[in-house]
């Protein structure tokens, strides 16, 4: 077990109690602050965080590049490294301000911690991301099995997303009083659901089809008339697994009680698609998915505004950016038709 310096732990705490109250980060947030911290400190190896330098930072960069997965065995994706890095170089400009390490601490020193350009760059970048098309979301989802009641809710769950382009944690949050099938809409609150900034919107179901709109329906009926599911029990409810007849543990059907975390929801969803002969998609290219189905329904700014509104986006370049790229092949083809078709011609210099 690595030594643990007591001084770097109190002021990492305090750091901490700082990002929650002063920032108002959530829990997600601050965890990932403090494992980047945690792995600093290890390195250091029982060393002080006041013996901060230059050199140290720099040092300490070569060091994740050299890391590797534990599961893969592959080097440390520029992602996770880079985010290491910012995480703790905004710990570093707090210490630059902090009683009893302000004089010992600079930010200029703390800039070492910055990431390379590149790879920053990279992760920044609006490059089109592999995603389901509308067409291949609805074949998965149809072909789902539906023998059993958890098997109706992994199919439910894969609906919902597409129909809301809901996040995984958002949706496993959720109780069956959000959700309004006469108005087709979802009301994600979010003093109540575990949406991104715990922001508050409502969410109208996109057009995917009748069909996952009927099988969400179902879902919800099937809750309430079979399980005596109530407003406030959960939408997507955990899996009840106990010990079965062959005397190991099996999913016996499903608790009034939510998942803990998105990660088996994930993992339905990632599966789903591999049965179907896909890639594992992750639930989040749903909105990559929902924002190329704009296209098919959208016309005028009020259009894109409605849609962009409709992800609970308040800026509708937010949309654009991180979901709106043009697949390669579509853009290709694009730019020909430009070619063949010439300028578009300017009425008004026609009338002149």
């Amino acid at each position: 077990m690595a030594k643990r310096n007591s001084d770097n732990q109190r002021i990492k705490r305090k750091y901490l109690v700082w990002l929650r109250d002063a920032r108002g980060l959530s829990e997600t947030s601050i965890d990932k602050a403090a494992a980047a911290i945690t792995q600093y400190d290890d390195w250091l190896a029982g060393k002080d965080f006041r013996a901060f330098h230059s050199e140290r930072a720099r040092s300490f960069k070569r060091h994740l590049n050299g890391l590797c997965n534990a599961r893969t065995g592959a080097s440390l994706a520029a992602s996770t490294t880079n985010g290491i890095l910012r995480e703790l170089k905004g710990f570093f400009y707090w210490l630059a301000d902090q009683t009893g390490y302000k004089s010992r601490i600079s930010r200029a020193d703390a800039d070492y911690l910055t990431p390379d350009r590149k790879s920053e760059n990279a992760r920044r970048g609006s490059l089109w991301k592999p995603h389901p098309s509308p067409d291949q979301a609805r074949h998965v989802i149809a072909r789902m099995p539906t023998r059993s009641v958890i098997e109706r809710r992994d199919r439910a769950l894969l609906a919902f997303l597409f129909l809301t382009a809901s996040r995984e944690g958002a949706a496993i949050s959720l109780r069956l009083g959000h959700v309004d099938i006469p108005n087709r809409c979802v009301q994600f609150n979010g003093r109540q659901v575990n949406t991104k900034f715990g922001s508050s919107f409502t969410t109208a179901f996109y057009p995917m089809g009748e069909e996952l709109e009927r099988i969400l329906t179902d879902w919800i009926s099937e809750l309430k008339r079979d399980h005596l599911f109530s407003t406030s029990d959960p939408l997507f409810p955990k899996t009840h697994v106990h010990v079965g007849p062959s005397r190991r543990f099996e999913a016996m059907g499903i608790l009034r009680e939510p998942w803990a975390s998105a990660s088996s929801a994930s993992k339905i969803f990632k599966q789903a698609f591999v049965d179907a002969g896909f890639p594992p998609f992750s639930p989040h290219r749903v909105r990559d998915t929902i924002a190329e189905l704009a296209k098919d329904h959208c016309r005028t700014p009020e259009d894109y505004k409605a849609w962009s509104q409709n992800m609970g986006h308040e800026d509708v370049l937010t949309t654009f950016r991180s979901y709106g790229s043009v697949a390669p092949g579509r853009q290709m083809e694009l730019m020909s038709r430009y070619r063949q078709r010439g300028p578009l011609v300017d009425d008004f210099k026609t009338i002149e």
